[in-house]
């Protein structure tokens, strides 16, 4: 049981590092635009990652886990 603990708590580390990432594309690719409808793509995705991020931190919280 203990191995699938940590097995499971490694998968929620690895999966909010990637969210990490995304945000900091996302971040990345919003403030490089310059097109109406392009900028508009990037906020929805921009705040799409920022949502996920935050969710997985909750859930980390949630398993008494330190984030």
């Amino acid at each position: 049981m203990r191995a699938k603990t940590m097995t499971e708590n490694q998968m929620i580390i690895d999966s909010i590092r990637n969210a990490r990432n995304e945000v900091e594309d996302a971040t990345r690719l919003f403030n490089e635009l310059t097109d109406t409808s392009a900028i508009d793509y990037a906020s929805y995705n921009l705040l799409a990652a920022k949502t996920k991020y935050s969710y997985l931190i909750q859930i980390a919280k949630e398993k008494g886990m330190s984030v």
